[in-house]
This record gives C-alpha cells, sequence and structure tokens, in this order.
C-alpha cells in the first residue's frame, strides 16, 4: 500500500470540511486521513499509519467492524450510512455521522468514508426533543383543553384534555372544521352559523376573544364552556392559524343558576316577611344621635306601654325594662352608638299596670342628610306570644300530651346522657320497664276516657314516687319508663319498683267505681360498654319474662332470658332458609278407620330437611311457625305440596278419600287465604271435596272471629271440609261446634290414649 498523504486523492480532500479518510480494503490500515480528522482526532499521520478504523471507533471490534462493511465487499450495498462515536487521542469521544464506500483508487480497492461530526447536531436535536416532551407533557396533563385550528379553521392539534372534553379523538378531529364538530348547533337544534362564532372570529380579527359558550359533545349532548381565542402569529407577523382555550363549566353554572334561584327565593322572603311585618303592626322607633331626639310610631308606644303624649329620650325608655334588664340593655345601646354596628336583641320590658312582656329590637345606622351614620332606625315588636308557642312546641315535642311525662324520644335522648355521665365517673344505674296488666279491660268496660284518667292518675302516683335525679318516661300504650339516679344500689331499686308496684295497684275512684290495675317490672343494670338499644332490650326481656311467669313482681334481667330469643331466631333462620332453598316438605300420616282398620286418607304434616338430608319435624321449629309471616309463607309451600302430591297418593292408595292440611290463625285472617287455596287446587286439578281444613279451638278465639267464621263458610261452601282439632283441650266450647261450619271433631290425643284402661276418658269420649 501507498504511504499515508495528500498525493492520491489531492489538495481538495486535504482541504475539505468534511473528516475523509481512505484504508485499504485488505489489512483495514489507514491510507489516508484529512487534516480536519486529524486535527479533531489529535493524531498525526504517523501514528494513523498505524491504527485501523476499529481504533477509532470504541463500539466496534476487529470482527464486528469487519462483519459490518461485509455488505460492501460483497457488492451487496453501494453504500454504508450511520451514525457511531470516534474517540480522540485524549481520551474524549465526539458523535459522528458516516458515508462509506467501496472505490477503485490506481487499480486498487479502498474504503472511503466521508464523516461529519454531529456532536453539536446530536445535543441541540436532543435539547429539543426533550423541550418538545416537557411541551407535550404539560398540554397533555393540563386540564384546560387546547386546540389549534390553521388559517382555514381545521383543527391541526388537540390535548388530551381537549379530547376529553369534546369525546373526539384528535385522530377524528384533525383536518376537519373545529366549528362543525363541536358547536355547529344551539340547544334548541338551530343550526349555529360559523360566521356568527365568536371564536372563529379571533382569525380575521387578529385578537383575543374570551367567553361562556355551549359545545355539543360527541355523544350529542350540550356542555358549557369558558373559552379564549387568540389568533397565533408567527416570527413575520402573518396570522397561522388560532389557538383555543376551554374548559367544563357545568357545575359553575349550575351553582350559579342555584344561587340565582335562592336570591330570588330569598327576595321573595323578604318581601313576604316586610308584607308580615306590616300586617303584624310592628311598632317603629327613630333615634338621632347628634339631636338626641327620639320618635315613636303609635304602635311602639302602644308595645311599650309609653303614653303617646309624653316625649321620650333614650335614657328615659330604659325604665320601662324591668330592673334585671335594664344594665344589659344600655351597654348594648351605648356598644351599637359606638362602634356603629346594628343592634338585635330581646328582653322583658314592664308595660303600664306592671304587665311583662317579651320584645325584640332591632335597629341600625342610616345616613341623615349630611351624609353621616348619625341616625338609628329600628323597630320593637311583641314577641311575647311567640316565644310561648315554642315553648309549648318545645315542650309538646319532649312530653307526652296524656299524661305530662317525657315521651320516648325525649326519653331516650336524656338516656344517652345518662350513659355518659355513668361512664365517666365508672357507676352504673338501672332501667326499669313497667307494664300494666288488666288495662285493656278497663278499656273495654268503662272506655277510652275512664282508661285516660286512669293512665294519668298512674302516671302522677310514679311521677311523685320516683327518686330526685330519675328519669320517668311513658314508654308505650301502658308502659312506663325509669332510669334510677347513678349509683342506686340493687336492693334500692328492688324496693322502689316492690312499692311501685303496691302503689299502682291500689283501686282508684274515677266517677265509675273503683278500678285498679296491676304492673308487672322488667329491671337492667347499665354497663360501661352497653347501647341504651342493649339496655333496654334487656329490661324488656326481664319484663316479658315476668308477665310469663310471675305477672305483678319485680324482675331482673339474666343472661338466661335470652335463650328463648335466641331459639325463636334460630328457628326463623332455619325455616326462612329451607323456604328459599326449597327444602320444606309435606310428610303424610295414614288416617285408618277403626271399624274396618281401613286407610281412608292422610293427615299433611311440615318437614323440613337440613342440607345433610336430614329431616326435621315441626314441633322443632314451633317459634317460626307461631311467627304470622313465616306462617303464611309455610302454608301457601304446604298447600302447593299438597295439591302436588295428593293425585299420586290417590292413585296409589285407592281408598284414600282426602288429605287434611293444617290452618294458621294468620291463614284465617288473611284476606287472600281463600283464593289462595282455590287457585292453588284448580291449578292441579284437585277436587275441593279431597281437602280437609284443620283448625284448632284458639282459632276461632281471636278478636275478629267473624271474619274467621266467613272464612271457613267460604271455604265449605266449594266443598273443603273443616276439621276441629285437639278438642277436649285449652278453651274447648260445644258453642264452637254449633256457631262455626265444623264437620268433624279430633279429640285430643290425651284422652283417646287411655280410652281402653280409662273409665273417665271412655266416658268422656
Amino acid at each position: 500500500m501507498s504511504t499515508l498523504g495528500v498525493d492520491r486523492l489531492g489538495e481538495v480532500v486535504e482541504q475539505s470540511a468534511s473528516e475523509i479518510y481512505v484504508f485499504a480494503a485488505d489489512d483495514f490500515r489507514f491510507i489516508l486521513v484529512n487534516r480536519g480528522a486529524r486535527e479533531n482526532l489529535g493524531y498525526s499521520l504517523a501514528e494513523l499509519s498505524e491504527m485501523h478504523p476499529w481504533d477509532l471507533k470504541p463500539e466496534f471490534s476487529e470482527e464486528e467492524f469487519k462483519a459490518f462493511v461485509g455488505p460492501l465487499l460483497s457488492a451487496e450495498v453501494p453504500r454504508l450510512s450511520f451514525e457511531t462515536v470516534h474517540g480522540r487521542k485524549d481520551g474524549s469521544t465526539y458523535e459522528v455521522s458516516v458515508s462509506l464506500q467501496l472505490i477503485q483508487s490506481q487499480g486498487e480497492f479502498v474504503f472511503f468514508a466521508a464523516i461529519r461530526d454531529i456532536s453539536e447536531f446530536n445535543s441541540i436535536r436532543d435539547r429539543l426533543e426533550r423541550t418538545s416532551s416537557r411541551l407535550d407533557a404539560i398540554l397533555n396533563n393540563t386540564r384546560m383543553a387546547i386546540f389549534m385550528m390553521d388559517e382555514q379553521q381545521n383543527c391541526s392539534f388537540m390535548n388530551r384534555a381537549a379530547e376529553e372534553l369534546t369525546g373526539y379523538s384528535f385522530e377524528e378531529a384533525v383536518g376537519r372544521c373545529l366549528h362543525g364538530l363541536i358547536h355547529h348547533q344551539y340547544p334548541d337544534g338551530s343550526p349555529f352559523p360559523i360566521e356568527e362564532c365568536p371564536i372563529d372570529r379571533a382569525f380575521p380579527e387578529r385578537h383575543q376573544i374570551s367567553g361562556e359558550d355551549m359545545f355539543v359533545h360527541k355523544d350529542g349532548h350540550f356542555y358549557n364552556v369558558s373559552y379564549t381565542a387568540s389568533p397565533m402569529v408567527d416570527s413575520s407577523g402573518s396570522t397561522v392559524g388560532t389557538i383555543v382555550e376551554a374548559f367544563n363549566i357545568d357545575a359553575v353554572v349550575a351553582a350559579r343558576d342555584e344561587l340565582a334561584k335562592s336570591h330570588r327565593r330569598l327576595e321573595r322572603s323578604v318581601r313576604t316577611f316586610q308584607q308580615a311585618e306590616k300586617i303584624a303592626k310592628l311598632g317603629s322607633w327613630e333615634f338621632d344621635v347628634e339631636t338626641q331626639s327620639l320618635t315613636f310610631s303609635d304602635q311602639a308606644y302602644k308595645i311599650m306601654g309609653l303614653d303617646q303624649q309624653r316625649p321620650m329620650t333614650l335614657d328615659d325608655t330604659l325604665e320601662f325594662y324591668s330592673p334585671h334588664e335594664r344594665e344589659r340593655v344600655e351597654a348594648l345601646y351605648l356598644e351599637s352608638r359606638r362602634t356603629g354596628k346594628n343592634l338585635d336583641f330581646t328582653a322583658e320590658i314592664v308595660g303600664r299596670g306592671g304587665q311583662r312582656r317579651q320584645a325584640r329590637i332591632i335597629a341600625e345606622f342610616v345616613e341623615n342628610a349630611k351624609g353621616g351614620k348619625s341616625v338609628m332606625i329600628g323597630t320593637v315588636r311583641d314577641i311575647t306570644e311567640k316565644l310561648q308557642a315554642m315553648l309549648d312546641l318545645r315542650y309538646a315535642a319532649s312530653h307526652d300530651d296524656l299524661t305530662g311525662l317525657l315521651n320516648r324520644n325525649a326519653f331516650e335522648a336524656r338516656a344517652v346522657e345518662r350513659l355518659k355521665d355513668a361512664a365517666a365517673i365508672n357507676c352504673t344505674f338501672y332501667a326499669m320497664l313497667f307494664d300494666l296488666t288488666g288495662f285493656k279491660f278497663v278499656n273495654d268496660t268503662f272506655g277510652h276516657q275512664t282508661g285516660d284518667k286512669l293512665l294519668r292518675r298512674i302516671a302522677k302516683q310514679i311521677e311523685d314516687a320516683v327518686p330526685a335525679n330519675a328519669i320517668l318516661a311513658r314508654w308505650g300504650g301502658d308502659e312506663f319508663a325509669v332510669l334510677s339516679p347513678l349509683s342506686m344500689s340493687e336492693d334500692e331499686v328492688q324496693d322502689f319498683a316492690s312499692n311501685l308496684l303496691l302503689t299502682i295497684e291500689e283501686a282508684v275512684d274515677l266517677g265509675e267505681g273503683g278500678v285498679g290495675v296491676g304492673a308487672t317490672c322488667g329491671v337492667a343494670e347499665s354497663t360501661a360498654l352497653a347501647s341504651l338499644d342493649a339496655l333496654i332490650h334487656k329490661a324488656d326481656l326481664a319484663l316479658y319474662h315476668g308477665k310469663a311467669r310471675e305477672p305483678g313482681t319485680v324482675h331482673f334481667y339474666n343472661s338466661s332470658m335470652e335463650l328463648p330469643h335466641v331459639e325463636r331466631r334460630r328457628a326463623i333462620e332455619t325455616v326462612t332458609q329451607a323456604l328459599g332453598e326449597d327444602r320444606v316438605q309435606s310428610g303424610y300420616q295414614p288416617i285408618i278407620q277403626i271399624t274396618d282398620n281401613r286407610l281412608i286418607g292422610f293427615e299433611s304434616l311440615m318437614r323440613l330437611k337440613t342440607a345433610d338430608d336430614t329431616l326435621i319435624p315441626a314441633s322443632a321449629v314451633i317459634p317460626a311457625i307461631m311467627d304470622p309471616i313465616l306462617s303464611r309463607q309455610i302454608s301457601v309451600r304446604m298447600f302447593e305440596n299438597v295439591s302436588r302430591d295428593l293425585p299420586s297418593l290417590m292413585a296409589a292408595h285407592g281408598g284414600v278419600q282426602y288429605v287434611s292440611i293444617n290452618a294458621t290463625e294468620a291463614d284465617l285472617i288473611s284476606r287472600d287465604f281463600v283464593p289462595r287455596v282455590f287457585e292453588a287446587l284448580e291449578r292441579h286439578h284437585i277436587n275441593p271435596a279431597w281437602v280437609t281444613l284443620e283448625i284448632t279451638e284458639t282459632m276461632l278465639m281471636v278478636g275478629d272471629n267473624q271474619n274467621v267464621k266467613s272464612v271457613l263458610d267460604q271455604l265449605r261452601s266449594r266443598g273443603i271440609r273443616i276439621a276441629l282439632d285437639d278438642f277436649g283441650t285449652g278453651y274447648s266450647s260445644l258453642t264452637h261446634l254449633r256457631d262455626f261450619p265444623i264437620d268433624r271433631v279430633k279429640i285430643d290425643a290425651s284422652f283417646v290414649r287411655d280410652i281402653c284402661t280409662s273409665v273417665m276418658s271412655k266416658n268422656i269420649v
């Protein structure tokens, strides 16, 4: 190879602004490196003559570089253009753009590389990219919607907020007329010409325009916006488009509208109040600070109880206030005169004859003829009746109107405070519930007026008997509640409650002869963590327990009283879940005719199947069956089961004549029981004569027994037989057999069980 120099490509290459490198195609040694390259690299000709391209390019190894230029050697490509890094002699680097060719010079192939230092260009490009990224981040993260329009008012840019505001993506909006997209019609559907659009005037008129308007969302709904449209001017001063900033002000407009409505309502209220003041004949007065003159209207003289002919000063009026009010009223007047603040206070005034009234005085300073605030204009109003009405209303809201005792709401409010007081000093108190027994008899026998007299008398007896600091209320119709004072002992509560029961039991002469009732008391002690509801619940349980077991005495709560309620809740949960999961089934007990031992029917009995297919008899869930709501749901299910099963039972047992099914008290007093029964029978094509309805005597003794008789008559008239179950127990009466449509009597098993061994049972049967 020739030595490095400038003899091959000439002085033009040596003086080129670009860095020129020529290196051999066989051993890759540099043949020529021009002056610009040598100066930038810091190497001499002699040093470069011993170097190869990969010595200047840190990112390439020898093998990598030879592989990289392979396509030139194989003539696959005519040129390679790429960017890389050159390393200087001092260890620094700079970025370069390379154009590499394989050329023939003097019969030999050499690589010709034209290289341009792009360090500054890349630095500028990086700064521009960072600036552009920051600008994009600002535009896309601002909550302000930003649009740009070109000279034809077509969209040329939208940020993310603008996309969210309009519902259009930038791709959907670019190049399209922005007015046509979001501003083309009024809310009433009429077109909005672009010529009338203030936003579009910003471009031709070359000034900023701001305002409020309504845009149309992509989905068609209108929304309120606040906007600013500004012309975009380039460096030459030419207008090249419009930039629009907008944001949704629906909430602002709604708040503004509501504020306007409130203002209108307020204006109406003020006018109404002013008219009411006239109708109420408010007294007016005027006081001139400079002249100390005081003038009253006729109505003011009347309210204040003053002689209309008597001239008055402000100091004179003080003597007409109650003595205990004068110092306060004088201080208010002086403070108002010193500070110029308005007056508004209520005070007691003493009129002619010593009559005391409550008056409200309102006054404010207004400008006099000279422009100074030295005139006080005021009104005086007699509010005695209003205050009394408020006191009466407050009393009525917290007291029982019959007995005058606290009502339940007021009692609960004071009880909550009592709980807080007890917790603060770590002590307890007792809640007592008293329930009258025999009071219904008094109402039914002597009438409700006598009952009301008795309640008032008993309430007075209890009120006189309760200790100081106790809280007493009428809890319900014939129930009273008492909270003992703090730290009252259990023995003291026992003595108090017992004595109170004796007091209640004393006969009272109310003009109807001696009238008296008894009472039972349930007591529960508060605890630090107990709520009021929990405390009353315990007292109520104790009361319920006492009424069921030993009426007329005092019963303290203990945890064992919870058991029946827990069992009832569990039974209700069991049945409710079984109904929901279709696990309420019918079991069928054979009915045998004893004269010939022949099967003639079945009695349908409710059975519950548990989740693991265990059968539960009805006796295990009696509390749920006694529940009026659940009993109706069970009845519906049982009638459905029987109506579905009866055809197959009769087909399998030829002698079967009927199936009996038990009714509940809730059934017989239900308005829809009769149509519900026959709807189920008709749906399954069941002859009503195949069904016997079993009832108990207690069902015939409900208050509305005429309605029960009507229900039974309707059932029987359409073929259903009626059987009286458990006859001989409870309140058995032959009148039931006479007064109700009974077809069969089922004598209780307690009589039949011993019929062969007991002469008494045999004779009764």
